[in-house]
């Protein structure tokens, strides 16, 4: 897996492998989808045909992962930076997250949302996934 490094515009299609059974990792896939994306972007639950056949054991109870088309996959900080990445509104800031200064906040950050997964999913409301519009 590769971690926060410099990347290119040329990744092509990005994939996000999440939780799909987790109220934060829907939330957050909403609002990824509703962004503006420099790069296009997919979505496949862990656990999933797609995200075994792809990553194997990775693919069964991770937390978050991103490939790129050429095959290079983030997890994790990283893969929440690639998220960011994708982004118009928030390029900048993963680029900035990438330095590394800022690479120890990014993977503090994402232990701390991780490991409060289920607060976070109290907080979030129940149902389908949801379709947030761009703020």
């Amino acid at each position: 897996m590769t971690d926060i490094a410099p990347l290119s515009p040329d990744v092509g299609r990005l994939t996000v492998v999440y939780d799909a059974d987790d109220a934060f990792c829907a939330w957050c896939r909403g609002w990824l989808e509703a962004q503006p994306l420099l790069v296009p972007v997919r979505f496949t639950p862990a656990g999933g045909a797609e995200a075994q056949a792809r990553l194997g054991v990775l693919g069964v109870g991770v937390d978050l992962v991103v490939i790129a088309q050429d095959g290079r996959a983030w997890t994790g900080a990283a893969a929440l930076v690639m998220c960011l990445w994708a982004s118009a509104r928030h390029r900048d800031l993963a680029e900035a997250l990438r330095l590394p200064v800022a690479r120890t906040g990014a993977r503090a950050f994402f232990s701390a949302v991780t490991a409060n997964r289920a607060v976070l999913d109290r907080l979030l409301p129940t149902g389908p996934e949801p379709r947030l519009s761009p703020s």
